[in-house]
């Protein structure tokens, strides 16, 4: 099974692929050039944009609390024969990605047990990647997905900065 490049999400059936590349909708495949721009990224321009935003402040409480990275928290919710699941991602502080973790632990806890049978066997699942997240230290290197969400920020800017310049001749 694969994944789309944009969004993450598990590519079942169909999807659209290009150049190399695969995507689960028509509006993901829209950010095909983002995607390919990010990849052209010079590596001293992607760290120091890196360093700069690992130690800026959060984003949600506006604190420097220390480092800025991807924290994710899972959640689980279901009612008798429907059950659903998700992962979010956050970038921010330790804190923050912390108190997520635990408010998601409680929702699963309050609202993953009641759907058969996906709830009885999610919701302990969901609620073990939120404690073991709990649990991780810091990181003293910035995880993959933050540099890549960084990546793909330098790119927008980019492509947004060439395309409201005027053309030339």
């Amino acid at each position: 099974m694969s994944s789309c490049d944009q969004c993450g999400k598990s590519i079942l059936f169909g999807g659209r692929k290009l150049d190399g590349r695969r995507y689960c909708s028509a509006a993901c495949a829209r950010a095909h050039p983002l995607l390919e721009m990010a990849d052209r990224v010079p590596s001293d321009i992607l760290q120091r944009h890196v360093d700069e935003w690992r130690r800026s402040a959060c984003p949600k409480c506006k604190q420097n609390h220390g480092a800025i990275d991807v924290h994710e928290h899972h959640r689980v919710h279901s009612l008798v024969l429907m059950t659903q699941w998700s992962t979010r991602r956050n970038v921010c502080c330790r804190r923050c990605g912390r108190r997520e973790q635990l408010l998601s632990t409680l929702y699963c806890a309050t609202l993953g047990w009641w759907g058969f049978p996906w709830g009885l066997l999610v919701t302990p699942v969901q609620i073990a990647r939120n404690v073991a997240a709990l649990c991780k230290s810091d990181s003293a290197q910035p995880s993959a997905r933050f540099e890549q969400i960084v990546r793909r920020q330098i790119a927008r800017r980019y492509l947004e900065a060439q395309s409201s310049a005027p053309a030339t001749r």
